[in-house]
């Protein structure tokens, strides 16, 4: 069966490959516990999978698995009222795969889709990202929507829209957390970033001066997110779409997070010394 980011994350008609050949029959299909909001908790919690995996529909195929639909029915492990439910839809489709010396070739392969779920994606925002947002809130929630359909194209352009109205105030808010050796530096970048029209430029400009703190397992958020913006969506379907959204999506909502977090605990940080020093 699918695994947990597949259930929690993955959008409607967002095909997931998997090694069904494993399992001989629905009966066999492992149940993974997810964690997902509970309502009536007001809170994350885990959930597992209370039915079998009820056939609602099969169509006849030489795999036990093509062309049927099957409904998964999860319940919050804490309050043990709330239900989430997941409509998902087995097919057989031509994929690109990879062998062990790196050649690439199509193989008809069995995937998963969802094609239901109750209750929706919650398209609510965090208050600090939202804040960031301010008149870009609506294009974010757009986007989200978006996604939540699969209409790639549709929401990687809102994002990239947010993105390049909202980029020269992200850089300019990363100011005070550059380290002081580069901080003339990183302001004399920031000075041709207001003459520059162009985001992927724009970011350009800064990306190698971004701070540590900003940074995961070596991994540069501004590096991808210009490497995503500079590819472009031209002949692209929306499958190839969707995936540079949400990488756009979730950079910028990191950055955001990491900076207001960041500078929390810079303050907090200041404060507290400046209390001990008092009473020294």
């Amino acid at each position: 069966m699918a695994n947990k980011k597949f259930l929690e994350e993955y959008p409607l008609y967002k095909k997931f490959v998997s090694e069904f050949h494993r399992y001989t029959s629905f009966d066999d299909l492992p149940k993974p516990a997810i964690h997902m909001p509970c309502d009536q908790c007001e809170s994350d919690q885990t959930f597992n999978m209370v039915n079998d995996y009820e056939e609602v529909d099969y169509k006849g195929h030489e795999s036990v698995y093509a062309d049927a639909v099957v409904r998964a029915k999860y319940q919050c492990s804490a309050c043990r009222n709330y239900i989430r439910r997941f409509f998902i839809h087995f097919g057989v489709g031509k994929f690109e795969t990879e062998d062990e010396e790196g050649k690439k070739e199509e193989q008809e392969i069995i995937y998963m889709e969802k094609i239901g779920q109750y209750p929706g994606w919650n398209i609510e925002m965090d208050k600090e990202l939202e804040k960031m947002l301010g008149e870009h809130t609506k294009y974010y929630k757009r986007g989200l929507i978006c996604e939540s359909q699969s209409y790639g194209i549709g929401a990687y352009a809102y994002f990239r829209r947010i993105t390049e109205d909202i980029i020269d105030e992200l850089l300019e808010s990363i100011l005070g957390l550059v380290e002081e050796d580069e901080e003339e530096q990183y302001r004399e970048k920031l000075e041709e970033v207001k003459k520059e029209k162009v985001a992927e430029k724009k970011i350009i400009l800064v990306k190698d001066l971004l701070p540590k703190s900003l940074q995961v397992d070596g991994m540069n958020p501004l590096k991808e997110l210009y490497g995503v913006l500079s590819q472009g969506i031209h002949n692209e379907t929306d499958e190839e779409c969707i995936e540079k959204a949400e990488t756009i999506r979730r950079i910028l909502v990191f950055l955001v997070n990491q900076v207001i977090r960041t500078k929390k605990d810079k303050k907090s940080f200041t404060e507290g010394m400046k209390k001990i020093l008092v009473k020294k």
